[in-house]
């Protein structure tokens, strides 16, 4: 029986960087919102991943799709990052 995918971020100190993974798809795109959030898309369209760098300085969710739950799985890491007011 396939292993089923749980939502979950990781945070790596070294790279000051947070990649939030929202589904278990390949990455067809990666679409920047800027030049410290990245959206990784799948072919079908769905957001499969979210890269956050330059984390030290707070995580914006402004425009950060499905962001109530990108919100929690950040808030769940232990790192001294927490998601920044939208």
């Amino acid at each position: 029986m396939p292993k089923r995918f749980t939502p979950h971020a990781t945070y790596s100190r070294g790279a000051d960087a947070i990649y939030v993974a929202l589904a278990s798809l390949p990455v067809d795109h990666t679409t920047s919102l800027d030049d410290c959030r990245m959206i990784d898309v799948a072919a079908d369209g769905r957001v499969i991943g979210v890269e956050f760098l330059a984390v030290s300085d707070g995580v914006d969710l402004s425009d950060v799709p499905s962001a109530d739950v990108v919100e929690e799985l950040i808030n769940k890491l232990d790192a001294p990052v927490p998601a920044r007011e939208r």
